[in-house]
């Protein structure tokens, strides 16, 4: 009876001492969880406990206190020149705007200074220059790459690009010779408000990944881009574009705290751009037959990609689609990532 006794009170312990160590448990945020892992109360993890917060004295602070170098990059229209033009004020030096994508001029920049840009932002060209930093890691270096999704970034381009080609700007200048070339291409006609161009040209400049158009999200993460990632574990973060302005902030407390008052530095920016950029019907004179590119992009846009195979180098996009999807859910959109996050994806 004794010995039943003591059997009794040893279970009722055991049972409590159990579900103490499950609340405990429960009660413990697994940081490294992968998405959508659901815990005894079925509730589910951040994304995967790799979320920065852009907030001072948070992770990402830590990052960029930690760092003697600091690496950004990002395709085009995805806050970059923004960030160049803010590193230009923090750093008071200029370099070439896309250093990073010229090999040529890596030299010079080491020898012309004994102290060199502690900060370096960069538009990457080709999946070769992601590759290329990924692939020298350092403890000390910090790389923060600007993401924006791809169907609103060539959007973006697009505009963009009708806006040089009626400006005479970039590849489609000034320079008399040129100017007559382009305005005959694209049979540009255009007042101080107004641009007017052929539609069909317009289209086969973007079908050939003119410009900013083809300095894209897939030519960067490509399936070789994550197989480094995860063999070479560069210190890499991944942040929305339009947290640029929380970043430069992160960046002015530690390298240009005198800049703070005067951001967020912003250029290039959409809403800057006042010209109204319509496409004309080949064959057609009458200005009925021109529609707003506004219009003409929110119609077409979902087909512009695939009819005009502007995805054709692309590879590996459901790893960045799932990381699009841990990013997104991010508070402030800034995603830290590792060789774990790329099984993952």
């Amino acid at each position: 009876m004794m010995m039943i006794t003591k059997l009794s009170h040893f279970n009722s312990a055991w049972k409590l001492a159990a579900g103490t160590i499950v609340a405990l448990l429960v009660s413990v945020q697994i940081k490294d969880a992968p998405v959508g892992f659901v815990d005894t109360n079925g509730s589910s993890s951040d994304s995967s406990g790799q979320c920065l917060d852009l907030d001072s004295n948070q992770d990402m602070d830590s990052l960029v206190a930690n760092a003697r170098q600091i690496f950004i990059t990002m395709p085009a229209k995805a806050g970059g020149t923004s960030m160049k033009d803010f590193t230009k004020l923090c750093m008071k030096r200029a370099v070439h705007g896309n250093i990073l994508s010229r090999e040529g001029l890596w030299k010079d920049y080491l020898v012309d200074s004994l102290h060199v840009q502690s900060i370096i932002a960069s538009h990457l060209y080709r999946e070769a220059d992601f590759l290329r930093l990924v692939n020298s890691p350092s403890r000390e270096t910090l790389m923060i790459h600007i993401h924006r999704e791809e169907s609103s970034r060539v959007a973006s381009a697009v505009k963009h690009v009708s806006v040089k080609i009626c400006e005479f700007r970039g590849k489609y200048s000034s320079h008399q010779k040129q100017t007559v070339a382009v305005a005959t291409k694209f049979n540009v006609r255009k007042n101080n408000t107004h641009c007017i161009l052929d539609e069909e040209s317009f289209v086969n400049e973007i079908a050939a990944n003119s410009a900013e158009v083809g300095i894209s999200t897939h030519c960067l993460l490509t399936c070789q881009s994550y197989k480094a990632i995860q063999e070479n574990a560069p210190q890499l973060v991944f942040l929305h574009y339009k947290q640029v302005d929380k970043l430069q902030k992160l960046l002015a407390k530690h390298h240009c705290p005198e800049l703070l008052a005067e951001l967020p530095i912003r250029a290039n920016m959409a809403e800057d751009k006042s010209l109204k950029v319509l496409l004309h019907k080949k064959g057609t004179d009458e200005a009925r037959n021109s529609v707003d590119l506004e219009e003409w992009l929110h119609a077409k846009g979902p087909s512009m990609e695939w009819t005009l195979k502007l995805r054709r180098d692309a590879s590996c996009q459901a790893k960045t689609f799932h990381m699009e999807d841990e990013l997104f859910a991010c508070p402030d959109e800034t995603l830290r990532v590792t060789s774990a996050s790329i099984d993952r994806w």
